[in-house]
Formats: structure tokens, C-alpha cells, sequence
């Protein structure tokens, strides 16, 4: 049983209000109608925090996918009800299926739409229910829901492509010290007894190391192993404090090479967050406020903390910015004239798509210089072991002659 709250016209005329338990908002309906009593609103009240109803969470792409349909069948001129059915009654089984269904059955309660997104999962965020909330007041849902969607996949497209970026080094990186392991602990103990009888003590320093690396780690590997745990244990304890975290935040965005990732990435995803509020009429201060959500980036958050107090006394968002020293004077500059015109939504998605295209430049030329760097480099360290070990085999095999 729920309980609501109600508003009704008795049959004198006068308005009553209160609470009552039914199993749903029709319930309640009919209860109040054989009290005599004539309903005028009846809203679910929430029972201290928001219990979730979803058994299966669903995935960033799930959510793309229901945004994406659900927009398509809003502007197509379905109401959200009858949309939601629509998309609840798929004959294919799944995460979309499941979560329509238990949307559906939230809104023919008389939840709000927004309130129903956020008991279903949390992935539905902050910043995705207060886009539909501002949808709901304006009457413009199907636009909001479909222009949320497009952003939704343009967030999906850019944190994929900065995980290739990341990636692929990363992947020649172990394939590297895959190479490395394999001599070490393969290849030189199979040929050391061999290297030591004939050599005669004289053996090149290349082997000396490799033979003693080899033995240290062989014999020492689970020391190596409890040291490398307490290290990473120590570190996590250490970047738990809150000024720790903001330090390697901010030491990120200086890392040569991968800073300007870091850095551009947080431009655009910041950019693209508040153009769509804007976009879709939520006030600045609000927008920012939102936008700054998204931000995971600590010592960002707190520049732009700042920013938002500062707007909300009523300066401009672009000299906010100046004062906030994260933002380059180019995009202050494809901002400031919409901030004088009243045109601000038009002039940040200006900048979004500006700083969108310098950020695949900068991956793509990252990529394309480290990618023969790293190959350069694995093939130096291979080839020098192989050369170190050839050589070896080859001088021991010479002295067996001799």
C-alpha cells in the first residue's frame, strides 16, 4: 500500500486535503469518490528516501537506446504514457522492456515522470531528471528527451575514443614486459647452467644482470608481490584525502603528452553539458550547477564552484570564467559574444564543437606519434635481450670448441 495526498472539492464547495492508503492513484480516486468527495490533485508522497524497483541495472548503452526511442515516439506526437507502452510491450526480452514496463506503471500511478526515473535506477542522473523535470513544466518533453539522447551519444563517442587513446600505448606497454617476463623467467633459466659452465666467470654484463634479475625475482616473487599490495594499499589511503585527491587532479592536466586529453576532454564535456541545458531553457545558474555534476575532476569542481557564486550574484559567466584561470582566452572569447547578445546556448555550443574538433586532433596525433615511439622502444629492449643472449650462447658455444 502507498500513501498520497489529496486535494478534493466537497459537496458544499469547500476544498479538503489529506492522506489516504491505496494500492495506486485510481484507488485512491475511487476511495474518494464514495466519500462524496471530488479529487482535484492526488500526488504519491515519497516515503523517506527513493526506494529503487529496478532488479537489473541497466547500462550506459541501455540508456542511450530508451532516451534515443522514447524521443522518437514523444515527437511523433504519442503521449508519454502510451509511449511508454508502447516501448514496454517489445516482443524482445531485456533491460529497455523491463525498465519501460516499470516506468509505465510509475507514470499510470501519477508519479512524475522525473521521480519515476529515479526510483527505476540511478543511472538515470541528476542532470538526466532535471532535463526531464524542465520538459515536463515546459511542455516540450519530446524535444528535451531527443536532444538529451543526441548528447548522450556524443558523451558515449568521446569517452570511448579517450579510452583508445589510452588504450592501445597501454597494450603495447604490457606486450613489452610480456617479452621481458618471457626472458627472464623462461628463456635464462633454461640456458643458465649452460652459461655458467662454460663461460668461465666471464660473462657479458647484459647476462650478469639479466641471470641476477632473474634469480632475484624467481625466489623473492611473493616479498615482490606483498610489497607491490602494501604500496598500492598505501597509496590508496593516501589519495583518500580529500587534498591528495585534488593535487593529482590538478597534476594530471600538467602530465606531458596526456595533460592536453585530460584537459581538453573536461573543455567539451563541460561545453556540451551546459549548451544542452541552456539549450533547453533551464536559467544559467542552474545550468551551471548541473553541469558542474559531471565534472569529476576535483580541482576543476572547485574553480567552478566559484564561478557559480559569482553568477548567481549576477556576474557575467564570461568574466567568471576569466577569474577562474582553467579556461583558455579563445574560448572566453566564442563565448563572450553570445553573453552580450543574449544569445549564450548558440555561442557554448560553438565552443563545444570547436573544442570537440581540437580534442580528436590531439588524440589522433597522440596516437600517431606514440604508437611507432612505443614500437621503436619494445623493439630496442627485445632486440638488445635477444642480441645479449645470442651473444652469450654464441661465446660459450666457441670456448665448448676451444
Amino acid at each position: 500500500m502507498s500513501t498520497f495526498s489529496y486535494k478534493a472539492r466537497s459537496q458544499n464547495g469547500s476544498i479538503e486535503s489529506g492522506t489516504l492508503s491505496a494500492s495506486s492513484k485510481k484507488a485512491a480516486m475511487l476511495a474518494l469518490l464514495k466519500q462524496g468527495l471530488q479529487p482535484t490533485s492526488i500526488e504519491q508522497k515519497s516515503a523517506g528516501r527513493t526506494k529503487r524497483v529496478s532488479t537489473r541495472q541497466p547500462s550506459g548503452g541501455d540508456i542511450i537506446l530508451f532516451t534515443e526511442e522514447l524521443g522518437e515516439l514523444l515527437n511523433a506526437g504519442l503521449p508519454l504514457e502510451p509511449a511508454l507502452a508502447s516501448m514496454a510491450n517489445r516482443e524482445e526480452e531485456g533491460t529497455m522492456k523491463e525498465i519501460s514496463t516499470q516506468l509505465r506503471s510509475l507514470v499510470t500511478d501519477g508519479i512524475p515522470f522525473s521521480k519515476a526515473l529515479e526510483q527505476v535506477s540511478d543511472r538515470f542522473d541528476d542532470l538526466y531528471r532535471n532535463l526531464v523535470t524542465a520538459g515536463e513544466a515546459s511542455g516540450s518533453l519530446g524535444s528535451i528527451i531527443r536532444e538529451h539522447s543526441i548528447y548522450l551519444k556524443e558523451q558515449a563517442s568521446i569517452r570511448s575514443s579517450l579510452l583508445m587513446a589510452l588504450l592501445y600505448p597501454g597494450f603495447l606497454l604490457l606486450a613489452c614486459l610480456g617479452a621481458i617476463s618471457l626472458f627472464l623467467f623462461y628463456l635464462l633459466p633454461q640456458i643458465s647452467d649452460l652459461l655458467t659452465s662454460t663461460s668461465g666467470g666471464d660473462m657479458p654484463f647484459g647476462i650478469k644482470l639479466s641471470m641476477f634479475m632473474s634469480g632475484v625475482l624467481i625466489s623473492s616473487w611473493h616479498i615482490i608481490i606483498i610489497g607491490l599490495v602494501i604500496l598500492i594499499l598505501g597509496l590508496k589511503a593516501l589519495f583518500m584525502l580529500e587534498k591528495n585527491q585534488v593535487w593529482w587532479d590538478e597534476a594530471k592536466i600538467k602530465l606531458p603528452f596526456y595533460g592536453k586529453v585530460f584537459e581538453y576532454g573536461f573543455f567539451v564535456q563541460w561545453l556540451k553539458t551546459l549548451s544542452n541545458l541552456l539549450t533547453n531553457g533551464v536559467p544559467l545558474a542552474q545550468g551551471l550547477t548541473l553541469a558542474n555534476q559531471t565534472v569529476a575532476n576535483r580541482f576543476y569542481k572547485r574553480k567552478l564552484l566559484a564561478m557559480v557564486d559569482q553568477v548567481k550574484d549576477g556576474i557575467k559567466l564570461t568574466s567568471a570564467m576569466k577569474q577562474s584561470s582553467i579556461f583558455p582566452t579563445s574560448m572566453i572569447d566564442l563565448i563572450a559574444v553570445g553573453d552580450e547578445t543574449g544569445s549564450l546556448s548558440r555561442s557554448v555550443k560553438r565552443a563545444s564543437d570547436y573544442y570537440e574538433t581540437k580534442l580528436r586532433i590531439i588524440m589522433n596525433s597522440l596516437i600517431s606519434v606514440l604508437t611507432p615511439v612505443m614500437l621503436i622502444g619494445m623493439a630496442l629492449v627485445v632486440g638488445a635481450l635477444c642480441y645479449t643472449l645470442i651473444q652469450a650462447i654464441y661465446d660459450s658455444i666457441g670456448k665448448m670448441r676451444g
